[in-house]
């Protein structure tokens, strides 16, 4: 089975444990300078394609660079009224549908970020309702799936 599709079957089953969600999972380049690919299987291919090559420094165009280069979990509650990421990234995340989210760092054996998990709706949500514990097993779901394919290149 191929990483994308062992990922987007993570994905699905997060999303259907989690109603209203969209599930993806951002990559990282192996020098962690940018993300190379993302794998959000309920949104559309231009989603994926537009954050493809974001760089991963400050100021951060979106949640999923800052989460790897912060090594932390990310939370927008409003990405329409988040002025931590630009214009872009929130005209993207709202015309996608998706206008709160959480990046949480996937890691790789050496503790490192190599990519993140996203959990995304339609609406406003404070912290709390993210799911952390099922947002933290499909991160390490993803994290091994990852390190594997690390492994074999």
């Amino acid at each position: 089975m191929a990483v994308e599709t062992a990922i987007a079957s993570i994905c699905h089953r997060v999303e259907a444990m989690s109603s209203g969600s969209r599930a993806g999972v951002c990559i990282a380049s192996r020098d962690h300078t940018r993300l190379v690919r993302s794998i959000f299987p309920n949104l559309p291919e231009a989603f994926q394609s537009s954050i493809r090559d974001l760089p991963m420094r400050a100021p951060y165009v979106g949640s999923c660079t800052a989460a790897m280069d912060g090594n932390t979990v990310i939370t927008s509650h409003d990405v329409s009224r988040d002025a931590r990421f630009s214009e872009f990234f929130v005209d993207l995340c709202l015309r996608h549908g998706v206008r709160s989210l959480q990046s949480r760092p996937v890691y790789g054996r050496e503790r490192k970020p190599i990519g993140t998990f996203v959990l995304g709706y339609a609406e406003p949500r404070a912290t709390a309702d993210f799911d952390g514990a099922l947002m933290e097993f499909a991160a390490d779901a993803v994290g091994t799936l990852l390190q594997q394919e690390l492994d074999r290149a």
